[in-house]
């Protein structure tokens, strides 16, 4: 055993390495310029900076909650450790993911500024109605939905049909599956619309919130759809 590594051996063959997965964090914030992680763990407040060179770690955080914030205070081995999470949207300055909290950390004279929360946070919460494909009115958003569920799971109406597939969001932005959908035929003009939200779905690679709550799928930079909650 070497640290959160061990080899294994099994009647006298040798195992691939073994290395300890760590719990999931119960709250992440990230920033850049230089680069830093903070998690909130339930032992404790762990912080990387300068692009990973420097660990911090502060044991048993004392947790307030306010009005639209919460802050994470604990000591660590060079001194306090404080983090503050804004309810306020973020927008990472280097990927542009958006965040559900804007993060200000301070260790010893720093001042860290970041984004926290989990991104899934801002698409998930029921079916999004879609206002406009590719520039263009959608005729009735009532039946051009998008409803990204918890674990990753797409569902929702394309015009005519219902839909199901995934998305995943990562360091690179949103991707949306291909989708599935039933094969009921509608009149044209539905079906002109299906096929364009089916087509400008395969073309998603980000979003982002605006400053109406709308949400904007994007592709390349570009707004590909909108729509609103109901």
């Amino acid at each position: 055993v070497k640290g959160d590594a061990a080899m294994l051996e099994l009647a006298g063959v040798a195992q691939p390495e073994c290395r300890l997965v760590g719990e999931k964090p119960l709250f992440r914030a990230v920033g850049n310029e230089p680069g830093w992680r903070l998690d909130v763990r339930a032992d404790g407040l762990s912080l990387l900076v300068d692009n990973g060179d420097t660990h911090v770690f502060a044991p048993s955080p004392l947790v307030v909650a306010g009005d639209g914030m919460r802050s994470y205070e604990a000591v660590s081995a060079g001194g306090p450790l404080t983090a503050v999470a804004f309810e306020r949207y973020c927008a990472d300055s280097m990927s542009g993911m958006p965040h559900p909290q804007t993060v200000e950390v301070r260790w010893q004279d720093r001042i860290l500024k970041g984004c926290g929360g989990d991104p899934a946070e801002l698409l998930q919460g029921g079916a999004w109605e879609v206002v406009e494909i590719d520039g263009k009115a959608v005729a009735d958003p009532t039946r051009v939905t998008v409803n990204f569920a918890p674990e990753g799971r797409l569902a929702g109406i394309a015009a005519c049909n219902r839909y199901f597939g995934g998305y995943a969001l990562s360091g690179e932005g949103l991707r949306l599956s291909p989708l599935g959908a039933t094969k009921m035929a509608c009149e044209p003009g539905a079906m002109e619309e299906e096929r364009r939200f089916i087509e400008a779905a395969g073309r998603i690679d980000g979003f982002a919130i605006a400053a109406d709550a709308s949400l904007q799928l994007l592709a390349g930079g570009r707004v590909v759809m909108r729509a609103r909650r109901p």
